[in-house]
């Protein structure tokens, strides 16, 4: 869950260079930020608490540098716990992302060794480990290199780490679990823990499998098996996102920019992805069980396919938590599906979920947003998003993605999938027209009337529900207001026992076979003195507010999603926050 950022070559801007890539890495982690460099024979290090922003660095011309950016795990928000971390000599710069279980024993042991630890991580036990592993070593890179295999086969959980050594000029790293990703550019090499920091720089990328190690020199790159020592022979990809999707373009926010992106995003499924979404129905159709998982908001658009399958397609899915579903898995077998939903590819419930799956013989496939991340690499069948780059830490643009390929799947199984396509069409039209039409302005004035307020509820029926689930986490994440998704169903069952004067309560009320039961449901809200918020196309006498949505069918799940987006978005920044950066959270949840 932290950034990573370094390259070796011919330019001498390296300081400069590894803060820009560190900026686009910042949803990563933002607690604290550093880069190293080599100059004159020694590693020079700058560290600083707090967000990036528009900081510049002071350190000298270099062309070889390493820089993090830090979600903090071990230690306090610190300086000294900022990364990189030297060893004793000064000749080692590291970084690391995930978490040294074994830290503890590790550290005894160096100390009784006479290594001095300035800082409370667990980073800096590898630096003195490789100092460990170095020591009496001749000063070249296959000693470099054959003692930083030695140090990571010590390490216990999920880590990646690079390092930087001004002896050889070298940048050498390795991973297991937290990804990392080589650039191969016309001037040089470069590393990062994301593809999105590379595409200003480099499309040609290289993405490290576990145990693997690169060694980057201004002369090229090589791989290792970190296990076993033999060469590897890297694999590039051409990546195809282009370079201007991943910057603000005339916006204040990258939330509010990818808010605004769903419609462009929605018509190019709609105009490209109907083979993948083809593929995803056949394999579903041919499945003795599908089981769709995910974490946070993918797990939330895989909740919704549920409902869409069975709408559309008559069609069983079933549905877990990808935190929970390893511990209700053994009944997979090589016939059983498992479609795993994620943004990043990277986040570790979901890998070593599947992973367990895998091992009972179930199929993988993935709707997935970044090409080569690890879930792409191990799914037998991985389904690309084609979002972009999506910089804010909340996800909207890739929700909305995996619920356009779930219902244009539940329409191929059907035997219907163009009018699944017209439908996506149609919901990228609405978005469109809502966030240019007074409505938007409507929702902006809404956040006005809320956000004073502790506690707001959200309530649906059928596929509503999960819009109520997804909605209360975006409002949640950023702007830290209690928020709660029910269904519209269990309010008798407690629920309404929270209700009191003036609670605002949002209700989701397509125009489907869920409008009556859930106005009911708000009635009963406004009858205990809630103030209830009306989302769908029709009025009514129970809502005290009312956002009126076209009804697109079975895609108004997709046009429906976007206003409580927006609610959030408002409410963030009338509560002082930054959107895009919301505290305690990061893009890619790599630890446990």
């Amino acid at each position: 869950m932290c950034g990573i950022f370094g390259y070796v070559g011919q330019r001498d801007d390296t300081p400069t260079l590894v803060l820009e890539g560190l900026r686009r890495l910042e949803y990563r982690g933002y607690d604290s930020w550093g880069i190293a460099v080599k100059r004159n024979g020694t590693a020079l290090v700058e560290k600083h608490v707090g967000k990036i922003g528009q900081a510049s660095t002071s350190l000298p011309a270099s062309t070889i540098g390493l820089g993090h950016t830090r979600w903090a795990t071990h230690g306090g928000i610190t300086t000294l716990n900022a990364h990189p971390h030297l060893d004793c000599s000064g000749r080692l710069a590291l970084i690391h992302n995930g978490i040294v279980e074994n830290f503890a024993e590790l550290r005894q042991a160096l100390r009784a060794r006479g290594h001095v630890f300035r800082s409370e991580t667990d980073t800096e036990v590898v630096a003195h480990l490789l100092e460990d592993e170095l020591r009496g070593a001749a000063g070249t890179r296959e000693a470099l290199r054959l003692a930083t295999m030695a140090t990571f086969r010590q390490l216990e959980g999920l880590n990646a780490i690079a390092v930087l050594d001004v002896q050889t000029s070298t940048l050498v790293a390795a991973k297991n679990g937290s990804p990392l990703v080589l650039g191969w550019g016309d001037d040089g090499v470069f590393l990062a823990s994301d593809a999105s920091a590379l595409l200003e720089h480099t499309r040609r990328l290289s993405f490290l499998a576990d145990d693997q190690l690169a060694l980057l020199a201004s002369d090229g790159a090589w791989l290792y098996d970190v296990r076993s020592g033999e060469e590897l022979r890297p694999a590039i990809r051409e990546i195809a996102w282009e370079q201007q999707d991943g910057g603000l373009a005339g916006y204040q926010h990258y939330m509010l920019k990818e808010i605004r992106e769903q419609p462009r995003v929605l018509r190019r499924i709609a105009r490209e992805g109907q083979a993948q979404a083809q593929t995803l129905a056949d394999l579903v159709l041919d499945a003795h069980g599908t089981y769709l998982i995910g974490c946070g908001t993918a797990a939330n658009a895989a909740l919704s396919g549920k409902y869409l399958f069975s709408r559309i397609a008559a069609r069983q899915v079933s549905f877990a938590t990808a935190s929970e579903f390893a511990y209700t898995e053994h009944y997979l077998n090589e016939r059983s599906l498992v479609v795993a939903l994620s943004q990043s590819g990277e986040t570790i419930d979901v890998l070593e979920t599947v992973r367990a799956a895998r091992e009972r013989g179930a199929y993988l496939a993935a709707l997935v947003n970044v090409e080569g991340s690890s879930l792409y690499r191990l799914a037998d069948c991985p389904i690309l998003l084609g979002a972009g780059p999506e910089r804010c830490v909340l996800a909207t643009k890739s929700f909305t993605a995996k619920l356009a390929y779930l219902l244009l799947a539940a329409y191929a199984a059907a035997g219907r999938i163009e009018q699944g396509v017209r439908l996506v069409e149609r919901a990228a039209d609405e978005i469109e027209a809502f966030l240019d039409d007074p409505r938007a302005a409507q929702v902006a004035e809404l956040a006005q009337r809320l956000y004073r307020k502790e506690h707001l509820y959200l309530i649906g029926r059928g596929p509503s529900y999960p819009l109520a689930l997804e909605a209360a986490l975006k409002i949640k994440e950023v702007s830290y207001i209690h928020a709660e998704g029910f269904a519209g169903g269990e309010l008798k069952h407690g629920v309404i026992a929270l209700i009191e004067a003036d609670t605002p309560c949002i209700v989701f009320a397509p125009r489907d076979e869920t409008q009556r039961a859930i106005i009911s449901g708000a009635m009963e809200v406004k009858a205990r003195g809630g103030c209830i918020i009306g989302l769908g196309p029709d009025a009514h006498e129970a809502f005290d507010h009312h956002v009126p949505l076209a009804d697109v069918g079975d895609a108004s799940v997709i046009v429906n999603a976007v206003p409580p987006q927006l609610l959030a978005y408002h409410l963030c920044l009338l509560r002082g926050y930054d959107p895009d950066k919301p505290r305690n959270l990061a893009k890619s949840v790599t630890v446990k």
